[in-house]
């Protein structure tokens, strides 16, 4: 619930939105329309930001602006991971590159070990992982392409 409002600007209020003096009632079909929307502006090989926010022995789900992404055990990092609780804390900063996506089921699947420069960066130093991110995702971006040539 978040409550606020400034100059017509939208507050919530329990389940109901606040607009220039109009009240709606928010539901859940609303809140999915707005995620699936959001879903469709991600691509296959996208760079996203987002923070940890649950932590399953089969990996963590990573809070993208509003939607739920998997970074499942197996694609934190090329080395085996014992437990993601050993990487990661509820509410850590986190960058990955999406590498499976199902807008239907409204499904997304993260990878840090595919931003890996050597095996086992990510449980050493995430932040040097981070920092090349964007190279690592070039290169997988291009490894998917020759692919699927």
């Amino acid at each position: 619930m978040l409550v606020g409002m400034s100059n017509g600007k939208l507050s919530y209020i329990n389940n109901y939105e606040l607009r220039e003096n109009s009240i709606t009632r928010r539901t859940i079909h609303n809140r999915s329309r707005l995620a699936k929307a959001r879903l469709k502006t991600l691509k296959l090989g996208q760079i996203i930001d987002g923070s940890i926010s649950k932590i399953k022995p089969y990996g963590v789900f990573v809070d993208i602006g509003g939607y739920y992404a998997l970074l499942h055990i197996s694609a934190i990092s090329q080395q085996p991971v014992e437990h993601p609780e050993k990487v990661f804390q509820i509410g850590d900063w986190i960058r990955a590159i999406i590498i499976w996506m199902d807008v239907e089921k409204g499904r997304v699947s993260l990878s840090t070990s595919d931003l890996e420069t050597e095996p086992g960066d990510m449980l050493k130093d995430p932040l040097i992982v981070y920092e090349k991110a964007e190279e690592m995702a070039a290169r997988y971006y291009q490894n998917v392409l020759s692919k699927l040539q």
